[in-house]
């Protein structure tokens, strides 16, 4: 009977990944390397060697030369970001090139690598999701999430750097927890690996050092508290696995190995760039104060706690999505509709991207109380291991606060887009699967044979149902709206 069951629950987890896969590859076949796009430029292989700016324009540079840029890559837009994407994306062209002679079906190919990167995204979030006590069913509830969100599914054909930076930001949650529970230098090191590609990819891929760091550091303390010469032995348990602790040389030697490895190739093409061309190792474009998305001289209280509210009824009874200088509204917006330009759609269309925000924010609402009850109180009778919970916790708050210091430090749109912050949906998401495991009848009635307190249990079941409904919801929504954009 068990062997039934697995195979039946496998089976249901592969429809969902197969529908996840199947919508993205829709979405990719039917948008071209110009929709729905950011700081991309121009791409056009007919033209010659020239330099213009933007990411396609950075791939087309390395495609014809097949080496870095011999300039400040300041001097020309996008060409500050690190090459690792968009050389594979060059040699995915080359590769096609074997075979295709039609420039114009070469330039669209290179979609092909961030959707193969979209894909391993999820692959990866159903590993981070298995490392939780989360039943079977409360995994397909947030690979669901996962698998329609429109944010995920917009970065599969998004021919920037944000698909494959997102990717390995989620492998290093993925091989940090890893790690913290199978300390092996083979697992440290491909953490190494991962965080020193993704900043090869993207500079704020950078940002999971901070909960990297605090995981190793809990490590740490908890090996010196051991013993300097403790012999590793289990001393937490979480279903999946024991947390041993470890030597306190062998974990240093670790250490020693993750820093050999991160630090030279992760921030290679920073000391490049400064060494040639004094570039700091920080350096950001910067759109200027007469530009149509400055929000500087707007309140920072309207800007970073509550739009107008007028404006705001007045947006939504209009069926428009103003109130862009305000973060939280922007974050909700460009999570599900990114950056689109509505205004020469109808009004069905209007009314159906309202609802997605509002059936999103409603999630968010939720997704966000639950990470609260989850990891930051109730983590150990969720059966969260400490390294999980620190990693999360850590994560969650570092990226959100980096976020708004972002959004503050310069005052555009386009600075409070929802890309800037993509990981953040992995940490609410696992909690939300808790609260909705929650009030499942399998479990409740797991906890009564168990003898567990249940607390009330018809409250957890109506929550339960509330957010499958909302789940629900969100996934036609959502499939309706990649509709929309392909066959508009």
């Amino acid at each position: 009977m068990d062997k039934v069951e697995k195979r039946t629950d496998r089976i249901k987890m592969d429809v969902i990944l197969a529908a996840g896969c199947m919508l993205r590859l829709f979405y990719v076949l039917f948008s071209t390397i110009y929709d729905r796009q950011y700081d991309i430029g121009m791409i056009d292989l007919d033209a010659g060697h020239t330099v213009t700016g933007g990411h396609l324009a950075y791939i087309q540079y390395l495609y014809e030369n097949w080496k870095l840029p011999d300039f400040d890559p300041t001097s020309v837009y996008q060409f500050n970001h690190p090459p690792l994407h968009h050389y594979l994306c060059a040699l995915w062209m080359k590769l096609c090139s074997l075979f295709i002679s039609n420039t114009d079906v070469l330039e669209e190919s290179i979609q092909v690598v961030p959707f193969v990167c979209s894909l391993l995204i999820l692959w990866f979030l159903l590993r981070i999701a298995e490392q939780f006590e989360l039943t079977e069913k409360a995994k397909r509830f947030v690979m669901l999430l996962f698998c329609f969100h429109p944010a995920l599914v917009l970065l599969s054909g998004s021919v920037n750097n944000d698909c494959m930076s997102l990717m390995f930001t989620v492998m290093c949650v993925y091989y940090t927890i890893l790690w913290s529970r199978f300390p092996t230098a083979h697992n440290i090191l491909k953490l190494a690996v991962s965080i020193a590609l993704g900043m090869l990819t993207k500079q704020s891929v950078a940002q999971m050092a901070f909960p990297i760091a605090a995981v190793m550091l809990w490590m740490l303390v908890r090996s010196l508290d051991n013993g300097r010469d403790c012999r590793a032995r289990s001393v937490e348990n979480t279903r999946n696995a024991a947390i041993p602790v470890v030597p306190v040389k062998k974990l240093l030697g670790q250490y020693v190995l993750f820093g050999v490895v991160s630090i030279p190739l992760g921030m290679s093409f920073y000391i490049r760039n400064k060494i040639q061309f004094h570039m700091p190792l920080v350096w950001i474009y910067t759109l200027p104060e007469d530009s149509w998305q400055y929000t500087g001289n707007v309140p920072v209280l309207n800007r970073f706690l509550f739009p107008v509210p007028s404006e705001m009824l007045d947006n939504l009874r209009q069926f428009k999505l103003g109130c862009g200088y305000n973060v939280w509204m922007q974050i909700i917006r460009t999570s599900v509709l990114g950056e689109w330009d509505m205004a020469d759609v109808g009004r069905s269309v209007k009314v159906l991207a309202v609802l997605l925000m509002l059936v999103g924010a409603l999630l968010a609402l939720a997704a966000w109380m639950a990470f609260i009850r989850v990891f930051v109180v109730r983590a150990k009778r969720c059966g969260i291991d400490s390294a999980s919970r620190i990693l999360f916790v850590v994560g969650y708050f570092v990226h959100l606060l980096l976020y708004l210091k972002f959004a503050y430090d310069y005052p555009q749109e386009c600075s409070m887009h929802f890309r800037y912050m993509e990981i953040e949906l992995l940490f609410p998401a696992i909690a939300l699967a808790f609260i909705w495991q929650e009030g499942t009848k399998d479990h409740l009635e797991m906890r009564r044979r168990e003898g567990g307190a249940t607390g009330h249990p018809a409250v957890k079941r109506a929550i339960s149902q509330v957010l499958f409904v909302l789940l629900l919801a969100f996934c036609l929504l959502s499939t309706a709206m990649t509709a929309v954009w392909c066959l508009l």
